[in-house]
């Protein structure tokens, strides 16, 4: 199997309901008592193995979604095997400013954010 040097992120988000947000912040905090990272960018953040969990407090959510992020090496050649493998970007997802990475799901619909190293 080819490499395209695709690996997994230092990040994952879960955009939490409004309604079950400080909840699901207790969870991590006080139940699981994973490393708590602080209030950063409007979201809780806690050390999760070598990755960052980020929870997001959603207005307009019913139900919680799990975003993944992924590091690419060459952005160029991954962007092509992918849409060469019928992935579509999903940019409309989220803008990040000058920014080079971009937005993908995959077949279940989860989110992943595509990022060169």
């Amino acid at each position: 199997m080819e490499d395209h040097g695709i690996t997994g992120g230092s990040n994952i988000a879960i955009k939490v309901p409004k309604f079950k947000y400080d909840e699901t912040v207790n969870f991590y905090k006080d139940i699981l008592q994973l490393p708590y990272l602080g209030f950063i960018s409007e979201s809780h953040a806690f050390q999760f193995g070598s990755s960052t969990l980020w929870l997001d407090c959603m207005e307009n959510y019913s139900q919680q979604d799990i975003w993944l992020e992924i590091t690419v090496d060459d952005l160029e050649k991954v962007s092509n095997y992918l849409e060469g493998n019928g992935v579509s970007r999903r940019d409309e997802i989220e803008v990040h400013e000058n920014s080079k990475g971009y937005w993908i799901s995959d077949p279940a619909g989860s989110i992943l954010r595509v990022n060169p190293e």
